[in-house]
């Protein structure tokens, strides 16, 4: 059976390339409709020969852009005064999230012990495998050893059940 993280980022790649594969032929039906390509050779040639020029505007437009980042800013800051009291309220709707944390906690720590017990039972299915393979490989049998047989057998099908019931949940 695939892992969930394993059909997730399959499921993801196919996505991307139905995209892209959507998306590619648009885009290429644009770069031709306005000359992408040719303006861009135009506009390299352009800035190679006048490195001053488009220094300056390099340099303008990220100082404009500067700016602006640090104007709205500012804005935003006038309003986060204003949402401070509302902050102050939120604290305490915090404070009231603990036990829910709390619960979080609790599940993490069940679902580390349930991984455990998973560990360990595999660990005994493969120590009753080797066990197997080591009592049928005996040429002569006594009864006691084709009872110890069927015993372990059992125990191993057992684990195994309750290996695929964990593992479907």
């Amino acid at each position: 059976m695939k892992s969930l993280r394993k059909t997730l980022h399959e499921s993801r790649l196919k996505t991307h390339q139905q995209v892209r594969a959507w998306l590619q032929p648009k885009m290429g039906a644009i770069g031709t409709k306005y000359r992408l390509a040719a303006r861009i050779r135009l506009a390299n040639a352009w800035a190679a020969k006048h490195p001053k020029r488009t220094f300056a505007y390099v340099t303008g437009t990220l100082a404009f852009v500067l700016m602006g980042n640090i104007w709205i800013s500012g804005a935003k800051q006038d309003q986060s005064n204003e949402l401070e009291e509302l902050n102050e309220s939120n604290i305490s709707m915090v404070s009231n999230m603990e036990p829910l944390f709390t619960g979080f906690h609790t599940i993490q720590a069940n679902k580390d012990i349930q991984r455990n017990r998973l560990m360990d039972l595999v660990a005994q299915g493969q120590e009753l495998r080797e066990e197997l393979d080591s009592m049928i490989a005996v040429p002569h049998k006594s009864r006691m050893d084709s009872t110890r047989i069927i015993q372990r057998y059992r125990q191993l099908e057992n684990i195994v059940k309750s290996l695929n019931n964990n593992e479907s949940k």
